[in-house]
């Protein structure tokens, strides 16, 4: 079954944090490594591929715009990402109902693919996965966190923007992806005690 997911996920981005713990330069060298790609990496790229083309957050500006976010969780960008949003919720649905149907829908989305991305990170506690590897998967991992975390506000905004009030099956869905960036946070913190375990273990040996 979770192959299954992870292959939703990935047809899907091709068809249409730990409180971070990498610092910039070392997220800029690590995603560069030659190691081989693991599910966790192409998920979790993957994931955010979605989330820029649903517009749940705006494209990427590169690497230098990565190591911002994370240093400092934030992005020039967000008052784009939410307004792009809201007026792709405006033309896609006339109706509030119709509306409110749209961004639950989209909130249950980003949960489950983060979910999935979770999954592929605890499958790689206790591998002799290199710590070099490691450490490169963990920081596509937490992009992925930023991607949901950032979506998540994108789906807030707009929400108070069309002023839905009464929108209590969004605000569910928004409380099912707090739970998922909790545990992909408790993932991530786990997995980078992991990859720094496996360098102390390689420096030894």
């Amino acid at each position: 079954m979770r192959a299954i997911f992870i292959s939703v996920l990935l047809a899907a981005s091709v068809s249409g944090c730990a409180t971070v713990s990498m610092v910039a330069s070392e997220a800029m060298v690590e995603t560069n490594l030659g190691s081989e790609t693991s599910s966790l990496r192409k998920v979790s790229d993957a994931y955010t591929d979605l989330a820029e083309r649903k517009n749940w957050i705006a494209k990427s500006t590169g690497i230098l715009g990565f190591a911002r976010v994370l240093m400092d969780g934030v992005s020039e960008k967000d008052d784009v990402e939410s307004s792009t949003y809201t007026l792709q919720v405006k033309t896609e649905a006339e109706l509030v109902d119709e509306r409110i149907a749209l961004i639950r829908t989209d909130i249950e989305s980003a949960a489950h693919g983060l979910d999935v991305a979770t999954m592929e990170a605890e499958t790689l506690y206790g591998t002799d996965r290199a710590a070099k590897a490691l450490r490169a998967d963990l920081v596509s991992y937490e992009s992925a966190l930023v991607t949901a975390k950032k979506a998540r506000r994108t789906f807030l905004d707009t929400l108070g923007e069309l002023d839905m009030d009464d929108a209590n099956t969004a605000s569910y869905a928004l409380a099912q992806l707090d739970v998922s960036i909790d545990n992909a946070s408790d993932a991530a913190d786990k997995l980078a005690s992991y990859a720094a375990d496996r360098k102390s273990e390689e420096s030894l040996s």
